[in-house]
């Protein structure tokens, strides 16, 4: 009896740390650290392993990610830099989350854990704006370029994930105070996203707010211009109202024309860049297709192809400051140093996601929208590695299977 009760109190406890760590994860580095220990110890102590092993060794998703963390591992034998790659590998302790919010959390919880993320959001949003108005000064984050914690490419897909979730909600909604109250957070949301420099998360939320369309629109026709009219009219006031905005679309632009027109210094800028770096990817893909570099050689590699590549002056310091850190790909990362075996796994992961059963239709809704606006800004940034971005994924993972996860035990034990 004793026993069943201090149980419950831990997985009570576990419940609330679970909270604590979904505010923590847009506004702090260490509270994603500490409360990503407490959460994995916490759930050692509550025990059940029979019953937890009994419920991820059958989720499909948690099988993929286990192969994918296993290969990765795997890739250190044939590695050059084990130990660099090693280094890398510990940033995995990042996904540990998981495995507690998919098997402990309660599923009342589960849209509280939801809240606490969006109040953490709201935390980083007001001190955003204080940044961009010059009400206050921020760990010497400037006006033009107001992210408070993170990098702006990574703040952007989670504002894009904010703002989209609290749309979704929004079509669910039936009190018509809460449903202004949702739209009007979403402008707010939007607004701060577009006051921020990173370029994915404008093209990630354009594309992802289609998916919110034609989830909760029955008639398809009228979802999608109803979704385009709101896009063309977000992106004119954006383009008219901020100065960061402005200046990010021009410089797009400006890029997109010198590669359409074979200049010169197309390869120049920030998207050039990048692009003249994935292609080195490529090239080294070439020589290494099927297991990759493996992990922690990478960026080793990719030094060597640029001092062996006689490429010109200006597009050589570029190519230096990217390849100090990595390909700003997720996909390119990953086929370099896992090869294609790993870029397979790596993709099945997003596959098990998109087929999660999730009986709850908001919820399922927002696993795609998920899908879109991860996947879209790992085109343009490395979204799975580095901290923020690997709880990000942790904490929306670790929900969407909590929320599948009574159907799948029900389905077990039939």
């Amino acid at each position: 009896m004793l026993a069943t009760i201090k149980k419950l109190e831990i997985n009570l406890l576990i419940n609330y740390v679970a909270i604590i760590y979904a505010f923590s994860i847009p506004v702090s580095r260490a509270g994603i650290g500490i409360f990503s220990v407490l959460l994995f110890i916490l759930w050692l102590i509550e025990g059940d392993f029979k019953d937890k092993f009994y419920f991820l060794k059958r989720n499909k998703l948690v099988i993929s990610i286990s192969m994918f963390v296993l290969y990765s591992f795997l890739s250190l034998v044939w590695s050059s830099e084990p130990v660099s790659g090693l280094n890398h590998l510990r940033k995995i302790f990042y996904l540990l989350p998981i495995l507690v919010i998919a098997t402990s959390i309660q599923k009342e919880f589960l849209p509280r854990i939801l809240s606490a993320f969006l109040f953490g959001m709201l935390i980083s949003e007001i001190l955003s704006y204080g940044i961009f108005f010059e009400w206050w000064k921020f760990n010497d984050v400037l006006p033009n370029d107001p992210t408070p914690f993170m990098n702006h490419l990574q703040y952007a897909m989670f504002l894009s994930m904010s703002s989209l979730l609290l749309l979704n909600r929004f079509f669910f909604e039936k009190a018509l105070k809460w449903k202004i109250f949702y739209f009007l957070y979403f402008l707010t949301v939007t607004s701060n996203l577009f006051l921020n420099g990173g370029r994915t998360g404008h093209v990630a939320f354009a594309v992802s707010i289609f998916v919110v369309g034609f989830a909760n629109i029955k008639n398809k026709f009228l979802a999608f211009f109803s979704m385009l009219l709101l896009v063309v009219s977000i992106f004119y006031t954006a383009y008219h109202v901020s100065p960061v905005f402005k200046d990010r679309f021009d410089a797009g632009v400006s890029e997109a024309n010198k590669l359409s027109n074979n200049a010169k210094d197309k390869y120049i800028g920030s998207f050039g860049i990048r692009l003249a770096v994935w292609k080195a990817g490529s090239e080294i893909i070439k020589k290494r297709p099927i297991l990759g570099t493996g992990i922690g050689a990478e960026m080793k590699v990719l030094k060597e192809h640029i001092e062996k590549g006689h490429y010109d002056s200006a597009l050589e310091k570029g190519f230096l400051v990217l390849s100090d850190t990595h390909y700003h790909n997720n996909y390119v990362q990953v086929t370099v140093g896992l090869g294609l075996i790993g870029l397979f796994l790596f993709l099945l992961i997003f596959y098990e996601i998109f087929k999660l059963d999730i009986e709850d239709k908001e919820l399922s809704n927002l696993r795609y929208i998920f899908l879109a606006i991860y996947s879209i800004s790992g085109l343009l940034e490395l979204m799975f590695g580095p901290q923020f971005p690997l709880a990000f994924f942790a904490l929306f993972v670790g929900l969407f299977i909590g929320f599948s996860k009574s159907k799948a035990r029900l389905s077990s034990l039939a």
